[in-house]
């Protein structure tokens, strides 16, 4: 995968917008972006925007990594 980040803004402290990181295949080929916020991660598949991505709260997300998802 190839990441980069799109906006950053320093303090690297997240804030209410937070972060947008764009993800790319081995080749080059957009994925999408994730972005990184204070109470939540989205995933935007594609061309697609934040309100139309797939949302998801930090607590979700490490329960998830934990192996304590639903």
């Amino acid at each position: 995968m190839k990441i980069s980040i799109k906006k950053m803004n320093t303090p690297i402290e997240l804030k209410n917008n937070g972060i947008e990181i764009e993800v790319k295949d081995p080749k080059g080929v957009f994925l999408g972006d994730l972005v990184i916020g204070r109470g939540r991660i989205i995933w935007c598949k594609g061309k697609t925007t934040p309100e139309n991505g797939i949302e998801k709260k930090w607590t979700e997300v490490i329960a998830f990594f934990e192996g304590n998802s639903k």
